[in-house]
């Protein structure tokens, strides 16, 4: 029979669809939880699922952990995320191939092709659809390859795609969505920056969507300009987005918001020699996590970063005590402004908040590197 994985981390909106679109054909459902606060664990286990606690460590270091410490009995595993739910017709079709015996099926492992569903519309054009990932898998045939982000199975044997759609809504909101597309973007701009994709070969690069994708990605996208309106071109002309009306238009936009925002990091670890620029724990909060807590307060007393400059009691600009960094040939307008220091802080300047005067002063002389390196 068949053996159902959901990782879930504050799913509760979610989860009820994903469990009851495996209720009747899965013999054993399992959620891997990562710390939940909300009442993912109370509905799991009201539907029988069986909840496995594991700290967060990874898209792909979760799963490997959970294809080698859950304990599976089926011949077949299904693994789903907690936004994605069965058609009833593809729980049919899976039905019937895991009601045979393993050794009837020749392939190893099965596609399973994904809907997106975006503003309540489903995506079925813009380079999103089809979607074809593998989830219905023999039991130790198969694994997740190590990346920090849409990592993907490596199976030993033979693979099939089966015909109906599986759904991917994600019920929290658009505000959780844009949160979590910019952790995504903060993983993958460490991704383009460590890894260098090798030559799939010709034969690999004509026929495989996904190696060729990725040799495009991590070794020809760093050098184009302007990567986000070629994406917003691709997916919107190219790939008929506009066929998918407004939420199509809404998707190729954010999608290139997206491309924008990895390129701005993936710079950012430039300039910095990769020394940890980027932070995961900032405002690339944790997968699920809407209510981040904040440190210390704005001048209103309303929960925030320590956002404002003070000034000098004669109302003059503020002094770091050394000659200013900003260049002087006009190529920067900005001046030592509040936006200006803000916008540029990072986290490693957040530190340098003087906790002795009042909690809403920051230190302009710990910003004007910063300043300067992005105005260069």
């Amino acid at each position: 029979m068949l053996d159902v994985l959901i990782l879930t981390h504050n799913e509760e909106l979610n989860l009820p669809h994903a469990l009851a679109s495996v209720s009747g054909i899965a013999a054993n459902l399992f959620v891997l939880d990562s710390g939940s606060t909300d009442g993912t664990i109370a509905v799991a286990e009201a539907a029988g699922a069986k909840v496995v606690h594991h700290e967060w460590c990874g898209y792909a270091e979760q799963r490997n952990w959970a294809l080698d410490n859950v304990p599976f009995q089926s011949p077949w595993i299904l693994i789903l995320d907690a936004d994605e739910s069965l058609s009833p017709n593809l729980a049919e079709e899976i039905r019937q191939i895991v009601t045979q015996p393993p050794e009837a099926i020749a392939e190893s492992a099965f596609y399973l092709n994904r809907v997106l569903i975006f503003m309540g519309k489903p995506i079925r054009h813009c380079g999103y659809f089809p979607s074809w990932n593998i989830r219905l898998f023999k039991r130790g045939t198969a694994r997740y390859e190590q990346r920090h982000v849409h990592e993907h199975m490596i199976v030993s044997g033979p693979t099939g795609h089966l015909r109906a759609l599986m759904r991917h809504e994600d019920r929290r909101g658009l505000e959780h969505y844009i949160a979590k597309h910019n952790r995504y973007s903060t993983l993958e701009a460490r991704e383009l920056y460590r890894q260098t994709e090798p030559w799939p070969g010709l034969g690999k690069f004509l026929h495989d969507r996904t190696a060729r994708r990725r040799f495009v990605k991590y070794r020809m996208a760093t050098k184009i300009a302007a990567p986000w309106l070629w994406r917003f071109f691709y997916m919107y002309v190219y790939k008929g987005g506009f066929l998918d009306a407004r939420a199509g238009f809404c998707f190729c936009l954010f999608i290139s918001t997206y491309e924008l925002f990895i390129r701005m990091k993936y710079q950012d670890l430039v300039w910095g020699g990769g020394a940890g620029q980027i932070g995961i724990d900032g405002l690339a909060v944790p997968e699920g996590a809407l209510h981040p807590t904040r440190r210390g307060a704005t001048a209103t007393g309303r929960p925030g970063l320590p956002l404002h400059i003070a000034q000098p009691s004669n109302g003059s600009a503020p002094s770091s005590g050394r000659k200013s960094q900003f260049p002087a040939n006009g190529r920067c307008r900005a001046t030592r402004s509040n936006w200006s220091a803000v916008w540029s802080a990072r986290p490693s300047q957040r530190s340098s908040m003087n906790p002795t005067s009042n909690p809403t002063t920051m230190q302009v002389e710990d910003l004007s590197s910063a300043n300067a390196r992005l105005f260069r």
